[in-house]
């Protein structure tokens, strides 16, 4: 997946970067939709309806992100990615899964035309967000420096010819 360490650290910062600016463009379309009129949603009791149930989606979702990050029999299986490679996948999930609280203000403000609704699901977004940081920083510290992952330690063994193999 990735050859090294760096490599992995710069993709991981472009993927938290862009996680990260997308709530602040998600809030700008609804603004700009949603601007001076009302929402698309008729029945406001609609409204409160999704919030309640995107609530109890997105409580659920944050306890799978813990759930996610915090257990490490659960990557084990990931083994043929290696640790760097596990490393990452760990961040990526944890991130895309902070992300989609984002996207529930942006549906809940359109349906609505109330802005409130993005800004609170958008600041669960980034703490969300910002927790899976730390914990990527944490597993990144774990991981040693330079190792090549298992999965180009397999294609590095194969290319080598089989009567000088180890």
């Amino acid at each position: 997946m990735f050859p090294n360490k760096a490599k992995m650290v710069r993709s991981a910062n472009l993927l938290l970067l862009i996680f990260a600016v997308a709530p602040v463009l998600y809030l700008v379309i609804a603004v700009l939709v949603t601007f001076g009129k009302p929402g698309f949603a008729r029945d406001q009791t609609l409204v409160l309806w999704v919030f309640f149930l995107l609530v109890i989606v997105s409580g659920a979702q944050l306890g799978l992100t813990v759930f996610l990050q915090t257990r490490k029999t659960l990557m084990q299986t990931t083994a043929s990615y290696g640790p760097v490679g596990r490393t990452y996948l760990t961040m990526a999930t944890g991130s895309i899964l902070s992300e989609a609280h984002a996207i529930y203000g942006l549906v809940l403000t359109l349906l609505s035309g109330s802005i409130f609704y993005g800004v609170g699901f958008s600041l669960v977004a980034w703490a969300s967000l910002f927790w899976v940081r730390g914990r990527f920083k944490q597993n990144l510290g774990k991981l040693p420096d330079n190792q090549p992952n298992s999965t180009s330690l397999r294609r590095s063994i194969a290319a080598i010819p089989s009567g000088r193999r180890p």
